[in-house]
């Protein structure tokens, strides 16, 4: 288990029980300091100040606790935001519907397409693009993607 997973494994329980899910987590920085940056969301409403405040002070004390970080961290929580990115194929069942930008490989290269997701499924997404064709992309192809705000008028 890499830093990463061990950091989202011994934090998870904790902001669960606060009434939030960890959206993602990144860590990014050298050997000697490391800036991780925790992405929280709710089922029931948007993340405010105060969410990401409650979910910061608990995370710290548990990482302060922990004997497994040897590295000086900054750690920063945030909401995934209206164009948030996708850290697991998995997320993308909640986003039916909605306006996302895929990158996946395909034949040795890399491809972006940018559409509606239609379908999702644990193997693969599908995405119609803009001229009415499809896009099936297989997980094994998946690269990233992330949500495209869409202002409603």
């Amino acid at each position: 288990m890499d830093v990463k997973e061990k950091i989202k494994s011994l934090l998870e329980n904790d902001i669960n029980d606060l009434g939030y899910i960890i959206w993602g987590l990144e860590i990014s920085g050298n050997s000697s300091s490391k800036l991780v940056r925790l992405f929280i969301d709710k089922t029931n409403g948007n993340i405010d100040l105060f969410d990401c405040e409650k979910v910061s002070n608990q995370a710290i004390e548990i990482l302060n606790n922990s004997d497994f970080i040897d590295f000086k961290y900054r750690l920063e929580v945030s909401s995934p935001g209206i164009d948030r990115s996708f850290f697991g194929f998995e997320q993308h069942k909640e986003f039916i519907g909605n306006l996302i930008e895929v990158k996946f490989r395909i034949e040795n290269k890399n491809k972006t397409i940018r559409g509606e997701l239609i379908e999702f499924d644990k193997d693969f997404l599908q995405v119609k693009l803009e001229n009415d064709n499809y896009e099936k992309i297989k997980s094994s192809n998946y690269l990233s993607s992330k949500l495209i705000y869409q202002e409603l008028i």
